[in-house]
């Protein structure tokens, strides 16, 4: 018989496609099986149990009385909420629309996923998710918003991860606080605050139900839409947000006059209104969804169905009007000047805490901080309004650029603790990028005289009897070719430091400079100091000014910032950089505060997202001079204020003192002075240095509109002598004056001294005194009888001229 080759056969063939189907399904799955594990391989270790501190917070602001000031948004406004705080019907919206079966799996529903991998497979869309609130709440910290497979596997590892660690009402409470819910909103608390301006725990059925709408879909299902806010709108009732202005558009003479009329209801501060005028910003019209409404009756549906929710309570919640209500994240009608000098001092402090620079800057704003500053928010809002009030400032214009001019600072503080309680930085401006003059240094002029000359000078052996001539120097006595100090309104000849600083003697203030740091018990023979060393007196000087704050004097090899070291700079206020209002506000404080320095500062205490206090001011300062040398400074700045160049700042019922500052061609007008209260700084001056139709009065005027009315209900306390002052009756002078104890008066013996041809009280040098004897012992014969007398007519004379003087 032959053979007969016999085929495979259909039960072949099926076997060879079993087989090979088989080997396909181990092939697959083993490359699947290896994507899957390089997928979680590459995943990082994750610590579930640390996930608090990876949800952001917003950073807020508070005044001193933990009033709001300002919620410190960059990108996101986020504010964390403990799930006792969020009602039970709003994580039940979640779960019914978000995560049905969430109590009963173990972070992945699988039926969802499944189906939602195989959707994703046929339309390569990726847009089925079936992401559990546990996968969600992966994404939300560890993952991305990447519409991909290695994601969606990498949030699968994680949730069981994090199921392992968490509860799940922790997994559900880090959920509410981590999902975005449009316009820049994380987690419900901030959404709530954002959408209806309420905390989440006061929301309603119909509120929560909408907002937990939102998450799946954050643009499509936000509560609001952006529309064009017109004339036609109620300004008094209207919801709006001020956002960007869009590239190369301009707001239109209409978007003014709006912002004009939300100012003037004010609905909108002053900053806000230059802003849009700018161009900067435009007021847009916060409208309602109607989507975000279908949405929240689906998931009141869902509720319904789920058994969260009765009937009546879903009925009514439907029927409920939803009114959107925009929260706001800062106090209305303040400058953010003060606000900017919190973030700068936050971030400070937080880089003295180990924080490098950059982590700093980020935690200010997402570190979740309770921040509360130094502002009282009664006297913040005092110092706004009078300082913006154009009636102190003759001459009152608007520049090109629409801001006013002359332009003001103002800083006002405690003296014994240090804390800025009120700050402006500019007037017609509000801050937010822009220049805050509180900081720039500018030419003090005499103001600088009690903390530079004055101070060291009674540190160092002078008294406020000291004797000095208050005339035109010869520049050869300053080693000068033509250079020499002259006063304002003229000369008094021969008198003490007390009426020198009185009546702001420019010739007084170089005379006294020249003697820091040499033999006060010599020259008492000679008209002018002649053993004297200045560069020990201007250093003695800049040291006492390092000493108290002034940084502008401080210099290093790679940034020299000053050529101060001159008696223009030092004695009278010409310096090359100045110094800020700020920073002679704190200047002034070992003068008001028993030779105590106080760093002006604005941040009292910062606590953590976790209630922990990081930081707590310690309000002792640095004893810079002793007290008796601020008792006599105040007691004689206090006559400047009631008899001599300050009297414009002099008001009733409050112990004051104080010193003005005028400088060269009229281009800056200070006062800074204090009461036992408070210390404040006054600048006025236009941006661009010109010259102002005023001079220091104008700013003494302005101090008195600030300080009179925030001392109305304030007890009257006169500085206390203290231990190491004394009084004692000095007869060249005719009266008392007060002495640290050791101390006594220099150059007394020369009020009796006078030139007749320089119609001036002079004494000749000791090498005019062979020719000049005769003439020179019958003038000292004279002047024995009648120095009493002429003491009187000095005192008469100064009296006259202080008013021109400054």
């Amino acid at each position: 018989m032959k053979n007969r080759k016999k085929g495979i056969g259909i039960s072949g063939l099926i076997k060879i496609f079993l087989i090979l189907l088989l080997i396909g399904l181990i092939t697959l799955a083993t490359l699947t099986g290896g994507y899957v594990l390089s997928v979680l391989k590459a995943a990082p270790q994750i610590d579930p149990s640390n996930y608090r501190s990876l949800i952001n917070e917003t950073s807020q602001v508070y005044s001193d009385d933990g009033q709001l000031i300002e919620t410190l948004v960059s990108s996101e406004f986020s504010e964390y909420v403990t799930l006792d705080k969020i009602p039970e019907y709003l994580q039940k919206a979640v779960i019914s629309v978000e995560d049905e079966r969430f109590y009963e799996h173990n972070g992945v529903d699988f039926k969802r996923v499944v189906g939602a991998l195989v959707h994703d497979l046929k339309t390569r869309s990726f847009d089925q998710g079936a992401s559990t609130l546990t996968m969600q709440l992966a994404k939300n910290l560890y993952t991305s918003s990447s519409k991909d497979v290695n994601r969606k596997l990498t949030d699968i590892f994680y949730a069981f991860n994090i199921e392992t660690h968490l509860s799940k009402d922790q997994i559900l409470e880090a959920y509410l606080n981590s999902a975005g819910f449009s316009k820049g909103t994380v987690g419900v608390q901030a959404a709530s605050k954002t959408f209806f301006n309420k905390d989440v725990s006061e929301l309603t059925l119909a509120e929560a139900s909408l907002l937990a709408g939102v998450t799946n879909r954050p643009t499509k299902y936000s509560p609001y839409n952006n529309a064009t806010l017109t004339a036609e709108d109620n300004m008094e009732t209207v919801q709006f947000v001020l956002l960007p202005t869009a590239k190369d558009k301009e707001n239109s003479s209409e978007t003014v006059q709006i912002a004009q009329t939300l100012f003037d209801l004010g609905r909108i501060d002053k900053f806000d209104l230059n802003q849009v005028k700018n161009n900067v910003y435009t007021p847009i019209k916060a409208e309602f969804n109607p989507i975000s409404k279908k949405r929240q009756e689906l998931i009141l549906d869902l509720m319904l169905k789920q058994g969260y929710i009765n009937q009546d309570e879903h009925d009514s919640a439907k029927a409920q009007e939803i009114e959107i209500k925009i929260g706001n994240r800062s106090q209305k009608g303040l400058s953010s000047f003060f606000v900017d000098e919190v973030k700068r001092e936050v971030v400070n402090i937080l880089e003295s805490l180990g924080y490098s620079s950059e982590d700093a800057h980020a935690k200010l704003y997402n570190g979740g901080f309770n921040i509360v500053s130094s502002m009282n928010l009664e006297l913040q809002k005092h110092l706004e309004e009078v300082t913006s009030n154009a009636k102190y400032y003759p001459g009152n214009r608007t520049d090109d650029n629409g801001i006013p001019q002359p332009q003001v600072s103002a800083v006002l503080m405690d003296q014994h603790n240090g804390q800025v309680k009120a700050l402006i930085g500019g007037r017609g401006i509000s801050g937010g990028q822009t220049l805050n003059r509180a900081d720039v240094p500018r030419q003090p002029g005499s103001s600088i005289k009690p903390i530079s000359v004055y101070m060291t000078a009674l540190e160092n052996g002078s008294t406020a009897a000291d004797v000095y001539l208050d005339a035109k120097i010869p520049p050869k006595v300053l080693g000068t070719s033509n250079w020499s100090p002259s006063n304002v309104g003229g000369y008094v000849g021969w008198t003490t430091i007390r009426n020198l600083i009185r009546r702001s003697s420019n010739v007084g203030a170089i005379l006294v400079a020249r003697d820091i740091g040499s033999d006060l018990n010599a020259h008492t023979k000679t008209t002018y100091s002649r053993a004297v060393d200045t560069d020990k007196a201007y250093n003695m000087m800049i040291d006492n000014l390092k000493s108290i704050g002034v940084s502008s004097v401080i210099s290093t090899k790679d940034n020299p910032k000053y050529n101060d070291a001159n008696a223009a700079a030092l004695a009278l206020g010409g310096m090359t950089h100045g110094i800020s209002p700020l920073e002679m506000a704190g200047a002034y404080t070992p003068l008001a505060n028993e030779g105590i320095y106080q760093k002006p500062t604005f941040v009292n205490q910062i606590t953590n997202s976790q209630g922990d206090v990081i930081y707590k001011k310690d309000p002792v300062g640095t004893q810079v001079i002793k007290p008796g040398t601020s008792f006599i400074m105040t007691n004689i700045l206090h006559d400047v204020v009631t008899q001599g160049t300050g009297t414009n700042a002099n008001f009733s019922g409050m112990y004051l003192a104080g010193k003005t500052g005028t400088t060269n061609e009229k281009k800056d007008a200070w006062f800074v002075g204090y009461s036992p209260y408070y210390v404040c700084s006054v600048w006025i001056g236009n941006d661009r240095h010109e010259r102002l139709p005023f001079m220091s009065y104008a700013a003494a005027t302005l101090w008195k509109g600030i300080m009179k009315p925030i001392h109305e209900d304030l007890e009257n306390k006169v500085p206390e002598q203290p231990n190491d002052v004394e009084k004692k009756y000095v007869r060249a002078i005719g009266r008392s004056e007060y002495f640290l104890k050791g101390t006594q008066a220099h150059y007394t013996n020369k009020l009796g001294w006078y030139d007749s041809s320089e119609n001036k009280k002079e004494k000749k040098s000791d090498d005019d005194k062979d020719k000049n004897k005769k003439n020179d012992n019958n003038n000292k014969s004279k002047s024995k009888g009648k120095s009493k007398d002429r003491s009187k007519d000095n005192e008469k004379s100064k009296s006259r001229s202080s008013k021109n003087n400054d």
